[in-house]
C-alpha cells in the first residue's frame, strides 16, 4: 500500500511539473515572456548574444550561405540597431522561420 501511494505521488508530481508554465521578464524591454524556454530562440530576447552563438544554437546551417559573415562576431543588438542594408538583411535572417531548427 505504501508503494502504491509513493507511485501515485510521483506520477502526480510529474503531471504538475510538466503543466507548469515558465514566466520570466525580459530585462531589455521589461516584457513578460511566457514559456521562456521556447522564447530563448527568438532574436529579440537574445540581444546580448553574438550572432554566431545564436545561429549555432537556434538556426540551421544553411543560414551561413546568406548571412553576412562580417556580423558573426557582433552582438545581435548591434545588428538590430544598424541601419545599412546588410544589418537589415542579417536581422531578417535571424528571425526567418526557414532557418529555425
Amino acid at each position: 500500500m505504501k508503494n502504491l501511494f509513493l507511485i501515485c505521488f510521483v506520477l502526480m508530481l510529474g503531471v504538475i511539473t510538466t503543466a507548469y508554465t515558465t514566466v520570466e521578464t525580459n530585462t531589455t524591454t521589461n516584457e513578460v515572456v511566457e514559456n521562456a524556454d521556447f522564447a530563448s530562440c527568438t532574436a529579440k530576447y537574445n540581444l546580448s548574444e553574438t550572432c554566431q552563438s545564436f545561429i549555432s544554437r537556434c538556426c540551421k546551417g544553411s543560414i551561413h550561405s546568406e548571412f553576412p559573415s562580417e556580423f558573426l562576431d557582433s552582438k545581435i543588438n548591434t545588428v538590430k540597431k544598424g541601419s545599412s542594408a546588410k544589418h537589415k538583411k542579417a536581422w531578417k535572417l535571424l528571425n526567418d522561420n526557414r532557418f529555425k531548427k
